[in-house]
């Protein structure tokens, strides 16, 4: 459970199985839309909900996991839905705490909350994702009320069935994506709504949570690369040592890809004449947000510091000797005038670091080369 809870609170979810875009690509497929059994005001409400689409105003109550609320899974379900067209969002801030295992009675406990705790909008969501280590997650229950608190939607999923079936793992994303593969339709969200939906203010958190910088900083990266592609192998690269550890510029290591590259025949490389510990920190448990920071740093030590290249190279390694699953390969180039040209990310959660095996600040170098060779040759 700790290894799920984990994989919502790091930013790597945006580089895991489940991409936002992979999901807005399958997300309705096969949604049975059906309500058996449900007494006909409250299917009047459920149609009136339908009714108003991507207009819909929901409070997304904090969604609780193992019996705990967990604002980032929260927030991952808010940005579901805003990336199929839900526009307008708020996070609730007080958790419920229902004790209610029937469905029912669960439900009207949620209206019960939202009659005490006022909401802004026109509805509520409430979900718990429930189970245990030793079990993982085996049970998705939701609600949606109304601001009145008359209940509008309820569901359940358990392991029987067959929804649940189809997902394979169980764990805090994947089973936020069969919320809202649930929930869109009942809120009149469908292809046509996410093919129009814009970013909102979800997104811009979760950015912000990412440590992403705007994007308008990160559009060009792809026609600098293009540009540093064609002007090699002429073009100069000062090599600055690896950053192993956090706190240790490695020289080796700068010695090492030097000679990786020349035999690579990729560009001419220059030894930088400064060793430079950036004080970016390695132990942010978001390691996009870790990168991005490096790379900031770099970018202003470069603007302060031009180089007599073309272009200018910092890693940022960390590895563990007795286990490849621990450990990542981060680096930056810039150019001369301190603008991004590559930032890249390795942990074993990709290929080409499964590839390698990192074990070693050796092995850290080769995977560098072989990126490197990738955005540029």
């Amino acid at each position: 459970m700790k290894k799920q809870i984990a994989a919502i609170s790091s930013i790597r979810i945006v580089n895991r199985s489940l991409s936002l875009a992979l999901i807005a690509m399958s997300l309705f497929a096969g949604v049975a839309e059906t309500r058996a059994g449900i007494a006909p005001e409250q299917q009047q409400r459920l149609d009136l909900m339908k009714s108003k689409g991507s207009d819909n105003s929901l409070t997304i109550l904090p969604v609780r996991l193992a019996g705990k609320p967990w604002d980032r899974v929260t927030e991952v379900v808010g940005v579901l839905l805003e990336k199929q067209g839900l526009k307008n969002i708020e996070l609730g801030k007080i958790p419920a705490t229902p004790v209610e295992t029937n469905l029912e009675q669960l439900a009207a406990a949620i209206g019960g909350f939202v009659k005490t705790n006022l909401i802004s909008t026109s509805y509520a969501l409430y979900a718990e994702y429930n189970g245990s280590r030793q079990t993982g997650l085996t049970d998705l229950r939701a609600v949606v009320v109304d601001q009145a608190g008359a209940v509008v939607w309820t569901e359940r999923l358990t392991p029987q069935d067959e929804a649940m079936k189809k997902i394979g793992e169980r764990d805090p994303m994947t089973l936020s994506v069969l919320l809202v593969e649930r929930l869109g339709p009942q809120l009149g969200l469908n292809e046509e709504t996410a093919k129009a939906a814009k970013p909102g203010k979800l997104a811009a958190l979760l950015n912000q949570r990412s440590g992403l910088p705007p994007e308008n900083e990160r559009a060009a990266l792809p026609e600098r690369q293009q540009a540093m592609k064609q002007a090699l192998p002429g073009a100069t690269l000062l090599v600055y040592p690896a950053r192993v550890g956090g706190n240790q510029a490695n020289v080796s290591s700068a010695t090492n890809v030097m000679r990786l590259l020349n035999e690579a025949g990729l560009c001419k490389t220059v030894a930088a004449d400064a060793t430079v510990v950036l004080k970016a920190s390695q132990a942010d448990p978001n390691e996009l947000k870790a990168l991005w920071g490096l790379a900031s740093e770099f970018r202003e030590y470069i603007r302060a510091h031009p180089p007599a290249a073309d272009y200018a190279l910092y890693a940022d390694y960390a590895f563990n000797p007795q286990n490849t699953e621990q450990g990542f390969v981060h680096f930056v180039v810039c150019d001369r005038k301190g603008e991004w040209v590559i930032v890249d990310m390795q942990n074993s959660h990709q290929p080409d670091y499964q590839s390698i095996g990192i074990t070693s600040r050796d092995r850290c170098d080769q995977l560098l080369v072989k990126r490197l060779e990738g955005y540029l040759k």
